[in-house]
């Protein structure tokens, strides 16, 4: 026999706060519009009409769902519909981008409560970082009045690569310093908090099934376009983690094979494509910038300004913005060819710094650049979507990890310390 054994999934000490049955019934009202009857759940879950009874009476004690109007549908009994208690259960997100902190807490529909952000301190050690992360959550938590035991827990979204099984942050390349942090465990000792941490496209891509974009759909991608880009691949209702749970890295396939040259030696890498500095570089060798913005260099902060300039010099109708703009769009249609028919996904939804400033453009674009590519021809369209959860959508597709832990009917395929 060869090849490595598989490692053995790890428990967790955070209880499922819903079992499967419960679960099937959460997801089916939360991803109705407007609530469900109990007749309707009946027919939608194929459980007995007892069962159905049973279950929502129990939620309904345990304040995870709330009764509300009665709707008459032709001859019959009115039906009563149910829907999720905003207030049933709530989660707190937090993304570590390298520009930005974001911090959020939801209510169990998926809605944000509360919010808070601040930059990245690039000289401070993680152990500093972490600290300010404690006390930003305590003043976030204590800003809304929920009770604590109402927090089903903390989602921590961080750049990969990670090990979710250990809560350790590995060695992301755009989070210098950021080697071998364990910060599932310290997070937890210092908030007293069940604390999950995943990888920030995944995260993104869980958020977006449960309150954005995908839900609904058994098959999604969701790209994340930032300093870095990523993708978050759902197939058959289940969100593809992979080996090592560090699924998603797209940085190094290449959309051109006459672009930029990337760090591992080759020629129009995504990730080397459509990186900010890809931008400001392409913006500069067609005179939309100045030569000087190269000065900027790797600076995160700086590129950033310099690629809002072009931005906006597109957004104002200037021809060679605006062909820059179109080109990263070829590129980008590129990578969604590829993952659509890998995949066979139904839609792809984008997010991401570099998705917000330029979802105009791209809206308008990738949809006809794609089209007439799918292997599958007309047995369905590819629907091109922007994220529903907006610039927060890591953050709160962290907090959404750890609703989909605790009320989801798939098993989890990661684990949570608290």
């Amino acid at each position: 026999m060869t090849g490595r054994v598989p490692a053995l999934r790890r428990g967790t000490n955070l209880a499922r706060i819903a079992g499967f049955n419960e679960a099937v019934i959460i997801d089916a009202i939360r991803r109705s519009k407007g609530g469900l009857s109990r007749v309707e759940l009946t027919e939608l879950t194929s459980l007995s009409a007892q069962t159905i009874s049973n279950i929502c009476r129990r939620m309904i004690e345990a304040g995870l769902i709330v009764e509300g109007e009665r709707v008459v549908t032709g001859v019959g009994k009115p039906r009563t519909l149910l829907s999720l208690n905003p207030a049933g259960q709530y989660a707190v997100g937090v993304h570590l981008d390298p520009l930005v902190m974001t911090f959020v807490v939801l209510d169990f529909t998926g809605s944000v409560v509360a919010h808070s952000q601040q930059p990245t301190p690039t000289a401070a050690s993680p152990d500093e970082v972490m600290d300010d992360v404690r006390e930003t959550l305590e003043d976030l938590i204590a800003s809304t009045g929920i009770d604590d035991a109402a927090i089903a827990g903390i989602g921590f979204a961080s750049p990969g690569p990670i090990d979710t099984q250990a809560g350790v942050i590995l060695d992301p390349p755009h989070l210098p310093g950021w080697r071998n942090v364990p910060l599932r465990d310290h997070l937890r000792e210092t908030t007293d908090l069940p604390v999950l941490l995943d990888k920030d496209v995944i995260a993104a891509a869980v958020g977006e099934r449960w309150a954005g974009a995908t839900m609904g759909y058994a098959n999604s991608v969701f790209v994340y376009l930032s300093t870095g880009v990523g993708v978050g691949i759902t197939i058959d209702d289940t969100v593809v983690r992979g080996f090592s749970s560090n699924a998603g890295d797209i940085g190094h396939l290449v959309v051109d094979p006459d672009g930029p040259l990337c760090e591992c030696g080759l020629h129009g890498c995504m990730g080397a494509s459509l990186s900010p500095a890809a931008f400001v570089a392409a913006a500069v060798d067609a005179g939309v910038l100045p030569a000087s913005t190269l000065r900027a260099g790797s600076d995160p902060a700086r590129l950033d300004k310099a690629f809002d300039r072009l931005v906006g010099r597109a957004d104002a109708g200037d021809v060679a913005a605006l062909e820059v703009i179109r080109m990263s769009a070829v590129r980008l249609a590129k990578a969604v060819d590829t993952l659509a028919n890998l995949v066979d996904t139904e839609v792809v939804a984008f997010g991401g710094p570099t998705w917000t400033r330029l979802s105009g453009h791209y809206l308008r674009l990738v949809p006809d650049m794609v089209a007439g590519h799918l292997v599958r021809g007309a047995l369905g369209p590819l629907r091109v979507r922007g994220t529903a959860l907006g610039e927060d959508v890591v953050a709160i597709g962290a907090a959404c990890l750890v609703l989909d832990r605790a009320f989801s009917p798939h098993a989890a395929s990661f684990a949570l310390s608290g």
